[in-house]
């Protein structure tokens, strides 16, 4: 063979090698079986259309497929926008075609000439679990991971085109980057009746919402009557609950389901000075308290775990959220709010059957301006029976949401501990 075909040969044999997809051997075979009903035969069938010019694509008509290989209706259709035009494949989800079904693949290609703009699958039936892949190279792709609406994972290179990616299953793209991502997160083992506790809890503690009032540093003593946290005085006008007596209210019904008592004000007040606090804020503990929401949360939270070990001392942080992954503790401040979502996402899947009750840290106040604990709030994350993940939120005596908290406080952090839920909470009566 002449050196001229030798190197034709080996350049040949190189990008052979480039073009054939990866084996789709990596991903862990149990992430494997939950993944999103297949339609690759679906796919392949309307391949042509990924590439072809735009004015063939306007043509292409609404049409339902079944595929071969799950069994399920595929709808495709194209959709457009000013800028531009989708390829549209969804999975049919108890017959209907939501554009957030696990599984839809959405081809953007630019109106202007044609171009691929970008490719988002869905891989939860639930718009916040998806991920965007842009083109880079031919036999090159970047893909970015949102996890509950939080980009967990920026620009993974991908050795496929998006060309390919639309003619591959689905396991095959999350294969070859199974190295760098946990895709298990997104597809994990559930028993949902483990979530069953915070199911309930959430409902016994709605029914009741309307019917509790509202004041500043109002909360329910021992004895069920509502007093002030600083004075402990009966509030004997217009008597309610202030946003840490709220927190207290849903810890009081665990508590008394479990043991048959409500918890004392007095201890939950405790500073936990040595643990907490900087050159700044030491002399403003007794005018601003700065660290309230903190010291207040955790003292509930091992307040529930000391009576669990039968009386036994407990360390203020035994109950702190200290490791999630791709989020950052900070100490004493916590996890940026605008990752919350993420946050109670994972902590459900890794601990199920648990509730948080959340303090905001912020700046805040004059002369000087302190990061500063303001606000509590109580977190409710489960898994629904159908598998949808949910987080209910409550605050002082409404229900609001992630979205809520998020307006309000979206460059501030929230302190987190956890409570483990339990089917023996009722919520409790005020006797004033």
């Amino acid at each position: 063979m002449s050196s001229a075909s030798l190197t034709r040969a080996v350049l040949s044999l190189a990008f052979a090698v480039l073009i054939v997809p990866p084996a789709a051997t990596a991903l862990d075979p149990a992430t494997a079986r939950r993944l999103p009903p297949e339609h690759t035969d679906i796919r392949r069938e309307f391949l042509d259309y990924v590439t072809a010019p735009l004015v063939e694509l306007y043509r292409l008509r609404e049409a339902t497929r079944r595929s071969r290989i799950s069994g399920v209706d595929v709808r495709v259709s194209v959709e457009q926008s000013d800028d531009y035009v989708y390829l549209v494949v969804v999975p049919g989800l108890n017959g209907e075609y939501p554009l957030d079904s696990a599984g839809t693949f959405i081809l953007r290609r630019r109106r202007d000439n044609g171009t691929i703009s970008q490719l988002k699958v869905f891989l939860r039936s639930d718009s916040r679990f998806f991920i965007r892949v842009r083109p880079d190279r031919d036999d090159r792709s970047l893909m970015s991971v949102y996890l509950a609406d939080t980009r967990i994972h920026r620009d993974v290179a991908v050795p496929m085109g998006i060309e390919m990616i639309m003619q591959e299953p689905l396991e095959r793209l999350l294969s070859v980057t199974s190295s760098l991502i946990d895709w298990s997160w997104f597809f994990p083992e559930l028993d949902l009746g483990a979530y069953e506790p915070v199911r309930i809890m959430v409902e016994r503690a709605r029914a009741t919402l309307h019917t509790l009032p509202d004041a500043e540093d109002g909360a329910m003593d021992e004895t069920g009557r509502l007093v002030f946290i600083q004075s402990l005085v009966l509030q004997d006008q217009q008597p309610g609950f202030n946003c840490s007596g709220f927190a207290k209210w849903i810890v009081d019904g665990l508590h008394m389901g479990l043991y048959g008592s409500f918890l004392p004000i007095e201890p939950l007040k405790t500073k936990h000075t040595d643990l907490r606090g900087h050159r700044w804020s030491e002399p403003r503990e007794d005018d601003r308290d700065p660290y309230f929401g903190l010291d207040w949360t955790r003292n509930l939270a091992t307040a529930m775990l000391s009576a669990e070990h039968g009386g036994a001392q407990t360390h203020p942080e035994a109950a702190d959220v200290r490791n999630v992954p791709y989020a950052t503790y900070i100490e004493d401040v916590g996890y940026p709010v605008d990752q919350l979502g993420q946050i109670m996402y994972l902590l459900a899947v890794r601990e199920p059957g648990y509730f948080y009750v959340a303090s905001v840290n912020r700046e805040f106040g004059s002369e000087p301006r302190l990061n500063q604990h303001v606000h509590v709030a109580v977190l409710f994350p489960y898994f629904d029976d159908d598998g949808q993940f949910r987080v209910d939120v409550m605050e002082r005596n409404v229900e609001t949401s992630l979205q809520s908290l998020d307006d309000r406080y979206h460059d501030d952090h929230i302190h987190l501990v956890r409570i483990r839920a339990d089917e023996s909470y009722t919520p409790p009566l005020i006797r004033n």
